[in-house]
């Protein structure tokens, strides 16, 4: 049972692990073992197969512009260092890669046309009301969108687990919605963006989050206590309140009980007697 528990374990991950994800490991022993050659295109595969979080895709691109160094591709070595800045300015290169690999990144990072880390604005609502669809607006810098595929939104209910995916080509200004689907009252959504290139990689990531208002007490006609308000009398004064009402009552009470008494009386006896003379 435990045996066949692992199995089905193993199989989980491989099911959901990027196609990338072996030739990131082939290159990773390759690049422990010294063998650059062997790494920078076992790298070069990871990229290409693709679906690789931002993490991971910032590892290939300065392991890979490492190993082109050290192979003397300089060229190709400073096209790796670019895409890993685009990624995070503030990457390092291995120690183990040499002086040569980390001059050449420091290259890269001085060339004037080159296109800084990728920043993704988010325009979003700090709250939202339930029922209702809001928007997301992205907006970055031409020049890094031009590297961009496409952008993914991802929105989910953190309290319901509840899920919406959407994509969107990639520009200097992209809009997004979310539908009302998602706006149940009192939600707590959790809106991400992610910037992917033509191979489903990750290359930049923005948060934020999105609280869903209750559903408004104007929706139930305004009243906090409906039954409370459907009982108390309209208008203003003596006549609107429930004094006419009580003295009213008590008047026909009072009326009744008199009436009743003189119906329900039992009547006197008058004996009249016959007329005498005197």
């Amino acid at each position: 049972m435990i045996c066949l528990a692992g199995v089905i374990s193993t199989l989980a991950v491989s099911a959901v692990a990027a196609p990338g994800t072996a030739s990131l490991a082939r290159a990773r022993q390759a690049w422990e073992d010294g063998e650059m050659g062997d790494a920078e295109h076992a790298y070069e595969e990871a990229i290409e197969r693709g679906g690789l979080d931002r993490a991971s895709t910032l590892e290939c691109y300065v392991h890979l512009g490492a190993a082109r160094s050290v192979v003397g591709n300089k060229n190709g070595a400073l096209a790796a260092f670019r895409m890993a800045i685009l990624i995070d300015d503030a990457f390092t290169v291995p120690p183990e890669a040499g002086k040569k690999a980390i001059a050449m990144a420091e290259s890269a990072r001085r060339q004037p046309n080159r296109v800084g880390s990728l920043h993704l604005a988010l325009s979003v609502p700090g709250d939202a009301p339930s029922g209702e669809a809001f928007a997301v607006n992205v907006m970055l810098d031409a020049a890094q969108a031009a590297l961009i595929t496409r952008l993914s939104l991802h929105v989910k209910d953190v309290t319901t687990a509840k899920k919406y995916d959407y994509e969107e080509p990639a520009g200097s200004v992209v809009h997004f919605r979310v539908p009302a689907s998602m706006t149940l009252p009192g939600a707590s959504l959790k809106i991400e963006v992610d910037a992917l290139d033509a191979h489903d990689n990750q290359l930049a990531i923005a948060e934020e989050h999105v609280t869903v208002r209750p559903t408004p007490i104007a929706e139930l006609g305004g009243r906090a206590h409906p039954d409370r308000d459907e009982l108390r009398p309209h208008g203003s004064g003596f006549w609107s309140t429930a004094w006419p009402w009580v003295i009213g009552g008590v008047a026909l009470a009072a009326g009744g009980a008199v009436g009743g008494y003189f119906l329900l009386k039992t009547p006197d006896r008058v004996f009249v007697e016959a007329p005498t003379n005197r």
